[in-house]
């Protein structure tokens, strides 16, 4: 017994619970109310088909397929009806239009049920069909005009949408004629003698399910997704399964028929060969079948993918900022990007972009929005769960938000207008953007964290460099003292001795050069304790180091320790910041002189180096260093001394990889040590890393 009607009967099941899903959103809008009317029709013309096919007897078929034929007249105005809906025509001239087009099924329905379209039914192999009357070409014109009335409608609305979202359910809407338009002409052939299967019933389930999802799903894929799996698939498929085919052909031909087994285990080699390479292939096709069909929405996809990347590189927050909104404009090509991100001190949500107006707080609502916000949203979507919240987006012309979030905290928040040439915001760019949104939370709190981190180390190179100061001075105090207490002593004699000439003459001089060198002390001092912005520019060495070895003096004189110093004269000047220059060389001398046992010698070179950098080498014949604290000298607050800090050599380590250099230390325990700086003598683009 042939169950043909099966077909219809599932494709009337199918298409109801199509129905049934789009009722679940709701029949508030006057889309979804006619889409369903359209749908409700499609299931009347599928039991049309059921029932010629189900009843044994002619009788029986002819009368439930004249009452199911209700279907066959109303559905071309319905999908007429839909299509102005879509489109948004409502001119008199589309409104008479329609009217006329209901009035013509009603017409149909009438000449249907007073026995004029059809005069009885046929057998055929799939069961009864019709036997139509000559006024059965009123029908077939009917569902033509319907048909390219309403196509040229979804066409209006693709050439001039009223919003992106239009613009691709007219993409969906055309998809689905294509897919439908073969169906169709499969039912309608045989009522002109044409002995083909009637396959309409199939087909139109594809066809209410492509306008259903364009219809009624908020966050759509976009046309060339479908596209461009379906014709990877294809391709991969074809690939595998031609050639297996035509192998199994082959091994048929060549074997006797009593051989089913081996038939059988090459057809399931080749299910398992196509289980295996159909997916790989087709994902190594997809993107080529993406780059020839379709190479704009490739690009800027790529383009996403690399900004992504390049966010968490960004460690400076106005240039990341700039840098995301600018991205996102160019390459989304939007009318409009604006960025919120908390503010540092207040943790107030601001505008950050575009930063013409930058500073404007977010309004309250949208920050309530912000705080429910997970992952990336479409207007269309939050329309549908607060009206109040997607008015406030469509206040400002917003097509979707992307929230930024940290370890579930909101951080701020992208909001996208619409784009220019009306491409939606597809699921995948809903994917991406979400990806984009994830790397610029990374990059924010980087650069928030980089900030810090920089302001902690400006606080731990001010407190090395007071504490630098306060050894320098308890060492230079005696320095200081010392010719005081001489012009104390000429002063006291002073009354005694105003009349001699050779007295106050070389009390004079004595004076003047004892308080002579004590200004320069104090002036040295001063100088070196100046904490200035870095401002980088060539640098003489031997002018700019000579005044620190002369303070260092004091301090090593103390510990009884000999600081020599010689610069080459062939040095070029360096690429550095003088003062941060001082400090370098303070930190390394102190810390040669603390480490040195009483007699010893510290030394100071300035030498060229490879063309372009110099070398700066302080030199000790104390302790030395033990290996096993060779790699962990330069770590903050490491240290072997009882009072040290173990800020001193790190801040170096840090002073020099911002100039561009490098700081390498020798050591031999029992025999002392060589610190060896160099630096550039011109600009460097990337610091090197220091060892």
């Amino acid at each position: 017994m042939q169950h043909h009607w099966v077909v219809p009967l599932v494709a009337a099941v199918a298409n109801a619970i199509i129905c049934l899903l789009v009722l679940r959103g709701g029949v508030r809008k006057r889309a979804l109310r006619v889409f369903v009317w359209m749908i409700f029709n499609t299931v009347l013309w599928n039991l049309d088909i059921f029932s010629l096919d189900y009843f044994s007897d002619g009788l029986s078929a002819e009368w439930w397929s004249q009452l199911f034929r209700i279907g066959v007249c109303f559905a071309p105005v319905a999908f007429f009806h839909a299509a102005l809906v879509q489109a948004e025509s409502r001119g008199r001239l589309w409104t008479g239009l329609l009217v006329g087009a209901y009035a013509v099924a009603g017409l149909l329905v009438a000449l249907n049920f007073h026995g004029d379209l059809v005069h009885g039914v046929s057998r055929h192999e799939w069961g009864w069909y019709i036997e139509p009357t000559r006024l059965y070409s009123l029908v077939t014109v009917y569902i033509a005009t319907c048909m390219a009335f309403g196509l040229e409608r979804i066409w209006h609305a693709y050439r001039r949408p009223t919003s992106p979202r239009q613009r691709v359910q007219a993409k969906f809407w055309f998809l689905a004629t294509v897919v439908q338009t073969p169906f169709v002409l499969t039912n309608l052939l045989p009522v002109y003698g044409v002995g083909i299967y009637p396959l309409g019933s199939l087909g139109n389930v594809f066809t209410m399910g492509i306008m259903a999802y364009a219809i009624a799903r908020h966050r759509l894929m976009d046309v060339d997704y479908v596209v461009r799996k379906g014709v990877s698939f294809t391709l991969a498929a074809t690939l595998v399964l031609v050639p297996g085919g035509v192998g199994i052909w082959v091994l048929s031909q060549s074997l006797d028929t009593q051989e089913p087994g081996i038939m059988v285990c090459a057809a399931l080699a080749l299910a398992l060969i196509a289980v295996i390479l159909i997916p790989a292939s087709q994902a190594a096709l997809e993107t080529q079948v993406q780059r020839a069909f379709f190479p704009q929405h490739y690009d800027y996809r790529r383009k996403l993918r690399e900004l992504a990347a390049a966010l968490v590189h960004i460690l400076d927050r106005q240039e990341l900022v700039k840098r995301l909104g600018d991205a996102l404009t160019g390459v989304l090509d939007v009318e409009s990007c604006d960025i919120f991100l908390a503010e540092e001190q207040t943790a107030r949500l601001a505008l950050a972009y575009p930063t013409a107006q930058a500073g404007q707080p977010m309004a309250e609502g949208l920050v309530h929005v912000l705080e429910r916000l997970r992952e990336p949203i479409l207007a269309g979507e939050l329309e549908a769960i607060d009206a109040a919240d997607a008015a406030l987006f469509r206040a400002r012309a917003w097509e979707v938000a992307i929230p930024l979030r940290l370890n579930d905290r909101p951080t701020g928040l992208i909001a996208l207008g619409r784009n220019r040439d009306f491409r939606i915001f597809s699921a995948e760019d809903l994917q991406l953007l979400a990806a984009v949104a994830a790397g610029a939370s990374v990059a924010l709190e980087n650069a928030s964290l980089s900030r810090q981190l920089r302001r902690s180390e400006i606080v731990l190179e001010r407190a090395n460099r007071l504490s630098s100061l306060g050894m320098l001075a308890a060492g230079i105090a005696h320095e200081i003292r010392n010719p005081l207490v001489a012009v104390k002593t000429f002063l006291d004699l002073l009354p005694q001795r105003l009349d001699d000439g050779e007295f106050l003459s070389k009390f004079r001089e004595l004076s003047l050069g004892e308080l002579g060198r004590v200004t320069d002390l104090i002036a040295d001092l001063l100088a070196l304790g100046k904490s200035k912005t870095a401002e980088r520019r060539p640098v003489d060495l031997g002018p700019t180091l000579e005044p620190v070895v002369r303070l260092m003096e004091s301090t090593a004189r103390k510990r009884q320790i000999e600081v020599a110093a010689a610069f080459d004269p062939r040095v070029p000047a360096v690429w550095a910041d003088p003062d941060q220059l001082k400090q370098i060389i303070v930190n390394l001398l102190l810390n040669a002189i603390e480490t040195g046992a009483p007699g010893g010698h510290v030394w100071l070179e300035a030498r060229p180096a490879p063309p372009g950098s110099v070398v700066l080498e302080v030199r000790d014949d104390g302790p030395g260093i033990p290996a096993n604290q060779l790699e962990n000298i330069f770590h903050p607050f490491f240290t072997t001394k009882e009072t040290g800090t173990g800020l001193g050599l790190a801040l170096v380590h840090q002073m020099v990889v911002e100039h561009g250099g490098e700081i390498t230390v020798e050591s031999t325990v029992g025999r002392g040590s060589a610190f060896r700086v160099t630096l550039p003598t011109a600009p460097v683009a990337l610091a090197c890393t220091g060892t």
